[in-house]
């Protein structure tokens, strides 16, 4: 958190923003499912 009180907060938010991207594209091309983390029970 230093970093971001002494530095820009825009290399944080380009990030976000670009993992989101990521994590959406592999989830539409099914490499990742949605529901992957839910318990069967």
């Amino acid at each position: 958190m230093k970093f971001i009180t002494t530095k820009s907060f825009i290399p944080f938010v380009y990030y976000r923003v670009a993992l989101g991207i990521l994590i959406f594209a592999l989830v539409s091309m099914g490499v990742l499912s949605p529901h992957a983390g839910e318990s069967g029970g």
